[in-house]
C-alpha cells in the first residue's frame, strides 16, 4: 500500500488536486482510502441526530459503528490521533494507495502546493518532496514547478509514480 500526500497551505487546491488524483487512480484501477486533516478547528460535523449511531455517540459510547448497504459509519472519541493511526484504520478497506491531504510534517512521499513562491520559503523545508504544483507563473531555483491546473501532466506524474517511475 502506497501513501501519498497533498500539502499546502489554506486555499492551495489541496482538495480539487486530491479528488484528480483520486479519479485518476480509480481509471488506473487503483483502490484509495482518504485521509484529511481537518484544520478548521472544532469537531467534525455529525449525521443527524436521530440516527441511532450518533444517539449512541452522543449518549456517550466511545465508539460507535454502523454497517448498511456496503457502507461502514464510524464515530470514535480521540483525544487526538496521529496520522500512523488513521492510515492504520484505512488499511482496512484493504486499498491500493491512501492519499492524504495534509498533516505537512508526515514523511511520505508529497505533493506540495504553491499558492505563490512565497509559499516555497516554508515549505521546501518539508521531507518527501516528489513533486511541486503552483500556477504556472511561480518559478524556483533548482526546483521544476508543475502547473497545478495540468490534468494531463498531473496525471502522468501520478502514474509513474504509483508505478515507482519517479
Amino acid at each position: 500500500m502506497k501513501v501519498l500526500q497533498v500539502v499546502g497551505f489554506k486555499d492551495s487546491g489541496k482538495t480539487t488536486l486530491v479528488l484528480k488524483l483520486l479519479q485518476a487512480a480509480g481509471r488506473l484501477g487503483k483502490s484509495v482510502a482518504v485521509i484529511k486533516h481537518h484544520g478548521h478547528g472544532g469537531p467534525l460535523g455529525m449525521p443527524p441526530a436521530e440516527t441511532d449511531s450518533t444517539r449512541f455517540f452522543e449518549a456517550g459510547a466511545e465508539s460507535s459503528v454502523a454497517f448498511g448497504d456496503g457502507v461502514i459509519q464510524l464515530h470514535m472519541r480521540k483525544p487526538s490521533a496521529g496520522l500512523e493511526e488513521l492510515i492504520a484504520l484505512a488499511r482496512n478497506s484493504q486499498p491500493d494507495l491512501v492519499l492524504v491531504e495534509g498533516y505537512k510534517d508526515a514523511k511520505y512521499d508529497k505533493i506540495v502546493l504553491l499558492r505563490s513562491g512565497k509559499d516555497w520559503l516554508e515549505l521546501q523545508k518539508l521531507e518527501g518532496i516528489a513533486l511541486v504544483a503552483g500556477q504556472g507563473t511561480i518559478r524556483l531555483d533548482g526546483r521544476t514547478v508543475v502547473e497545478r491546473n495540468d490534468t494531463g501532466q498531473l496525471e502522468s506524474w501520478f502514474a509513474d509514480w504509483l508505478k515507482g517511475d519517479t
